[in-house]
């Protein structure tokens, strides 16, 4: 399947078709990516493992979550 470029929801210029391919759920080019710091936030969270009450913390793993930061069009910052 064959991506097509699609507008950047910040400037308005088009986002390359391997940028799109790459990252489907991008809606920002690579220049205001850069400029904004990236266009997620990942928030990460250790995960216990040990039962409720008890004083030993016995870590699982780590959960992961991708939070999309506010887009405003440039210039508006």
């Amino acid at each position: 399947m064959e991506c097509q470029p699609r507008p950047c929801a910040r400037c308005g210029e088009d986002i390359p078709a391997e940028r799109v391919d790459a990252l489907p759920e991008t809606r920002v080019c690579v220049r205001c990516s850069k400029e904004m710091g990236g266009e997620f936030v990942v928030l990460v969270s250790a995960e216990r493992t040990s039962k409720e009450g008890s004083l030993k913390k016995n870590y699982g793993g780590y959960s992961t979550r991708k939070v999309r930061k506010p887009i405003k069009p440039r210039g508006e910052e």
